[in-house]
């Protein structure tokens, strides 16, 4: 039972005088005894994972994650899923808050904030915390059921969740969710799609919709709803990125490359992303797509020339090597006496038709490593 007047709270907000507000509105009304504060979504992450909270208002909109992305951490987490949550939010965002709070949220406040709407939101949300409503409590046994590995009695649960509060999509989606665990992929199909009709906001609906229809290998309609959970929630890039490289793995590289795209379309840091799904594609075989992240990277920020030999040597091997020369050279600037930027060099320049320069190259290697392998084999193509 959570005690309003001794409880902890976290404020998370990256404006203060918005923390300053929450706070004092807080204290007026007597709610709470420890306060927390956190000026961004990572900040806050870290707090919940160290130190224990019994309420958390969040700002929707902060810094290096949002309120929305922290949530879906919060749900996610075996020991944080049931935490009570406040939103936060401006006006402009509240028909999207109004209809994602069914799936997630326990409340939200539209600013600016006064004592009475914080006063109620709170109180309504420690009441529910503590006495469950119906939908809520067999939810909560449903997860518990699940974690001790009895499918068919969180199934049984969530069925009395979905009697409990027939207009709620949650009910629908867990239990797609529990059949989808069962390998009941029919059943499953048929509760998620509901609940995807019920809440176009439904992100984890989505989201195993997008699993189910990859575990039956129907690529086209996961991609469209791995799409659907990514323009939801970023935070769900992960898993879309997930999907993209099965299909590079599958070799679809077509639609690998779509779900790419708009991965790093959504995405809030999009050169480290980039970089990562760059590497990945390389060494899967999709390097035609990987050598395009790579030189989108350098254009974006040309200080990134330790990327200019991976990109080089990407370039060799599908057979570009006009621009392939063009970034190794460039390379070769950076670290003269790098052996293996001046072997791929001498490649390039032989697929070039250029056997002088090729042999320069290698020689310069000889000279300063007279008994490296590659560059002997190599010297003789030059003859």
């Amino acid at each position: 039972m959570i005690d309003i007047k001794e409880m902890t709270v976290l404020i998370a907000d990256d404006m203060p005088n918005m923390v300053t507000t929450i706070h004092s509105v807080m204290k007026v009304l007597n709610f709470g005894k420890k306060f927390m504060i956190a000026n961004n979504g990572e900040e806050a992450w870290q707090i919940l994972k160290k130190e224990p909270v019994d309420i958390a208002i969040l700002d929707y909109n902060m810094p290096h994650m949002t309120g929305r992305e922290l949530l879906s951490r919060i749900r996610e987490d075996r020991d944080l899923k049931d935490l009570p949550v406040v939103m936060v939010t401006a006006y402009a965002q509240r028909e999207f808050v109004a209809e994602a709070a069914e799936s997630e949220i326990d409340a939200y406040i539209l600013k600016p904030i006064t004592v009475k709407v914080l006063g109620d939101k709170v109180l309504g949300v420690i009441k529910n915390a503590n006495q469950p409503p119906p939908m809520v409590y067999h939810l909560q046994r449903a997860r518990r059921f699940e974690e001790d590995g009895d499918i068919d009695a969180a199934i049984g649960e969530a069925r009395l969740a979905m009697e409990a509060n027939p207009k709620s999509s949650r009910p629908l989606r867990e239990l797609g969710y529990y059949y989808f665990k069962k390998n009941d992929l029919k059943e499953a199909e048929n509760w998620l799609l509901k609940a995807a009709q019920m809440n176009s906001l439904d992100v984890f609906a989505f989201h195993y919709l997008g699993e189910l229809y990859l575990k039956r290998n129907e690529t086209e309609e996961a991609s469209k709803y791995f799409d659907k959970a990514m323009s939801i929630s970023p935070r769900h890039l992960t898993r879309g990125i997930r999907f993209g490289k099965i299909l590079v793995q599958r070799q679809n590289i077509e639609k690998a490359v779509q779900v790419f795209d708009k991965a790093i379309s959504l995405s809030e840091n999009a050169l480290e992303l980039r970089e990562e799904i760059a590497d990945f594609c390389i060494e899967e075989g999709a390097k035609q797509y990987g050598a395009k992240l790579l030189e989108s990277i350098i254009r974006a920020d040309p200080t990134r020339k330790d990327l200019l030999f991976k990109l080089g040597v990407a370039l060799e091997e599908i057979g570009k090597h006009s621009k392939a020369l063009t970034y190794l050279t460039r390379a070769e600037k950076e670290e003269r006496d790098n052996p293996d930027i001046k072997v791929h060099l001498a490649k390039v320049y032989l697929a070039l038709g250029r056997p002088i320069r090729a042999e320069k190259a290698l020689k310069e290697i000889l000279k300063a490593g007279p008994k490296n392998k590659k560059a002997m084999e190599l010297l003789k193509e030059c003859v």
